[in-house]
């Protein structure tokens, strides 16, 4: 049994009532501006000079023998690269030289290593593919000696300003979104069966699936008590969690109560599926479900559920600080040798002190929060993590979401540790220099590639597209703009809002929420598709649907208003 709380839980949507007199008006407008924390004191133009300055900062620069270099396999770039080129024996300086593929124009400099960051022509460059060749030099004004280095590129469009308006208000948008999915096919499926669809394939990743499920119904009924069909969805949450449930490891098993990633009960097609495998984030999410239906509930059930998964991490965390990635669902051993960026795993133990004062897991919490800070805030070796995705070798394939997750979880501790507020800027601006795409000018959007794997998935016809912009790409392997990407890049920067003050990153969030009602409107209205793209390519991930419906109701003051 969790202990009782002293304090209002912060998803309970504050209800904040101002009101305004011709007097009050004008001093809390002024107020507000001089805190310099609304963004409405700020231009577009105070934006754009903000990014002109911020984009000639590297982001995570490499330094050879001192820090790797991680973006060997990036191709677009909002913020100077630096590449990781050998010296050579015999020059005492280099030339960089970049050449437009669009206009053929050339910009160059010199410098005395060819490691350098593009910082010194970096705004005089076009947003354009660009081609880089560096040359070793026998002297400053000297003769060429070798070319060590040649590498193409793009360089991106930065944030410029809101450019865009809602189409619809911000919880209204999210109250849409749930309302449409609690009325699917496939969701009152559960109600006349008591089990999945057959005809919806993407039950076969049945804890994100399943899970995501339930935490939209109970969130529907919560924020919307006054809705006619609130008890329906409350039962469809109660029958798909005890479902899911039911699949989980027996106790005594070396996974005991974790539900499975992988389900083989529906029919999958094509979609990938990998049979006896367990990614070891999915129980974290799973047990998330569990405590927030306990919230609604109250049901102690649903509390002891969620403990289980967090013990059962507890017993199987390495002696290093973290999980494997990939593991068996039968024996617990790991599948591949690639590991757990364990972030979902903090954030879940993080709940279980703050939320209901449980610290029996904050000496796992540490060693897992340690690990990720010896490993990849070191090497930003940000490996994607998706269940319906293979593992890549060092770099291949990075993903936004656990740095982004990360960032948010050094903002809430940096009272203690005030160095972490620019580890998690970093972390923001690497999110964002790989995966955002704030104009629909950018040129990476006329290149259907991106990586030698990548499952590029928005180019209509070269030079165009059809996304909904500005908007967040997954990872490498599939380089497409994603609601729920976009969702987490909008917590990320109204978090660094909230702790940093700067308008920019409430601006950042605002633009990126307003996309999302902007590519509901354009399919009707209902849910928030899982592709920010006018033609979507398959069904909706439902998980894509409900958490970002979830974050524009809990965050609708805050991206309206900005903080009070």
């Amino acid at each position: 049994m969790p202990q009782k709380q002293s304090w209002v839980f912060v998803r309970n949507r504050k209800k904040v009532i101002i009101v305004y007199s011709l007097v009050l008006f004008p001093l809390l407008l002024f107020c507000f501006c001089n805190q310099g924390r609304k963004s409405s004191a700020y231009s577009n133009a105070d934006f754009a000079q903000q990014a002109c300055r911020r984009v000639l900062e590297p982001v995570h620069r490499g330094i050879p023998g001192v820090r790797p270099f991680w973006n060997k396999h990036s191709v677009r770039f909002i913020y100077a690269p630096a590449f990781d080129f050998a010296e050579h024996p015999d020059a005492t300086c280099y030339r960089f030289i970049i050449c437009s593929k669009t206009d053929s124009s050339v910009a160059e400099f010199k410098a005395v290593q060819p490691w350098m960051p593009l910082t010194p022509v970096w705004n005089r460059l076009a947003d354009d593919s660009l081609s880089l060749t560096v040359e070793a030099l026998d002297a400053p004004d000297g003769k060429t000696i070798e070319t060590v280095g040649r590498r193409d590129l793009i360089k991106s469009t930065p944030f410029a300003g809101i450019n865009n308006k809602p189409a619809y208000p911000y919880r209204q948008s999210g109250f849409r979104t749930l309302k449409a999915l609690l009325h699917e096919e496939k969701v009152q499926y559960w109600l006349k069966h008591g089990r999945p669809d057959p005809s919806y394939p993407l039950w076969c990743h049945p804890t994100k699936i399943m899970s995501a499920l339930i935490i939209g119904m109970i969130h529907y009924a919560e924020y919307f008590p006054q809705a006619a069909d609130r008890d329906q969805a409350v039962e469809i949450a109660a029958i798909v969690a005890d479902f899911l449930l039911s699949m989980a490891q027996i106790p005594g098993s070396p996974l005991e109560y974790w539900p499975p990633s992988y389900w083989d009960g529906v029919p999958r097609e094509n979609h990938p599926y990998f049979h006896g495998e367990l990614m070891t984030n999915t129980p974290a999410i799973a047990a998330e479900m569990l405590l927030d239906f306990y919230d609604f509930s109250k049901n102690d059930a649903y509390f002891t559920a969620a403990r289980r998964i967090a013990d059962t991490y507890a017993k199987t965390q390495e002696a290093g600080g973290t999980w494997p990635q990939l593991v068996s669902f039968e024996t617990g051993e790991a599948v591949k040798p690639h590991k757990l960026v364990p972030t979902m795993v903090i954030e879940l133990y993080d709940r279980f002190l703050e939320q209901y004062l449980v610290a029996d897991y904050q000496d796992s919490r540490q060693k897992a929060f340690n690990w990720i800070m010896q490993n990849p805030m070191q090497t930003f070796n940000w490996q994607a993590q998706f269940e319906d995705t293979r593992p890549r070798s060092r770099y291949k394939n990075l993903s936004r979401e656990e740095p982004s997750e990360f960032a948010r979880i050094l903002l809430k501790s940096n009272d203690d540790h005030p160095e972490y507020i620019d580890m998690a800027r970093e972390l923001i601006r690497f999110a964002e220099d790989q995966f955002v795409v704030w104009e629909s000018t950018d040129p990476v959007l006329g290149y259907p590639w991106f990586a030698e794997d990548s499952k590029w998935n928005g180019t209509t016809r070269p030079g165009g597209c059809d996304w909904f912009i500005p908007c967040t790409m997954e990872q490498y392997v599939f380089y497409t703009p994603i609601a729920r990407s976009s969702q987490l890049m909008i917590l990320t920067y109204l978090k660094a809002y909230k702790g940093t003050g700067e308008a920019i990153y409430h601006a950042k969030a605002v633009a990126l929420a307003n996309a999302l009602t902007r590519a509901q409107e354009y399919h009707g209205g209902g849910l928030i598709p899982t592709h920010l793209r006018k033609n979507l390519p398959e069904a909706n991930w439902i998980n894509n649907a409900v958490y970002p419906a979830i974050t524009l109701i809990e965050q609708a003051d805050i991206l309206s208003n900005g903080p009070s």
